[in-house]
């Protein structure tokens, strides 16, 4: 009898060792469905926007899910031991970005590898996709991205503006972190797609605006 309960107690610590090295993978969820408002941008009615490939800071190249503790003063960033991402933040942005712009006056909207002929480009760059702890017990998903809307027949820039989002976590913890940064990924994709819909029919600029922030 007592070789049994041993046998009983260790499959049970195997079975507790392996949950501990157990990795939780997240992704960012569809974009939301949203039925339009207002007019569609007459700047894209019949022309074709290509979103092209996200590009980042090395840091974001990989599935890592990032976290830093700002409490501390300390800007280091730190990944989480046992979460990470299904894929890196910008290949899971970039077909809800696609998605919140399909539509809204263009006949198309394509990635970068389409062999359409695209009227306009959309260059997007992710700086920050992190959680940041205001103290040990509150934190927040933050999104920092810079978006430059170029014509596709003279490459010249029609517009450009940064964003900045913030979205509280709910628990303190990499679950809430994702979820707070997928809420982040949303309303950047609502934000950006308001901005290109303006900014198809606009004159040309030469100063970037200023950053959109969002909490």
């Amino acid at each position: 009898m007592v070789p049994l309960v041993a046998c009983v107690l260790l499959l049970g610590g195997c079975v507790h060792s392996t949950k501990a090295r157990f990795t939780r993978h997240y992704g960012l969820g569809p974009a939301p469905t949203a039925p339009h408002r207002g007019s569609l941008a007459s700047g894209a009615k019949g022309k074709i926007l290509e979103v092209a490939q996200i590009s980042v800071p090395e840091w974001l190249s990989g599935n890592a899910m990032y976290y830093r503790l700002d409490y501390r003063n300390d800007d280091r960033l730190a990944a989480y031991a046992q979460s990470d991402w299904i894929a890196p933040p910008a290949s899971l942005l970039q077909p809800i970005l696609r998605q919140s712009l399909a539509g809204r006056g263009w006949r198309a909207v394509v990635g970068p590898r389409n062999p359409a002929n695209a009227d306009a480009s959309l260059q997007l760059r992710l700086d920050d996709f992190s959680q940041a702890f205001a103290q040990p017990g509150a934190s927040k998903g933050v999104l920092d991205a810079t978006a430059t809307l170029i014509d596709s027949h003279d490459d010249h820039v029609i517009a450009q503006k940064r964003f900045h989002v913030e979205v509280p976590a709910a628990t303190a913890d990499a679950q809430g972190g994702a979820r707070a940064l997928a809420e982040a990924s949303r309303r950047f994709a609502a934000q950006l797609q308001q901005w290109v819909q303006a900014a198809a029919g606009s004159k040309r600029e030469s100063v970037p605006e200023p950053a959109t922030s969002a909490r």
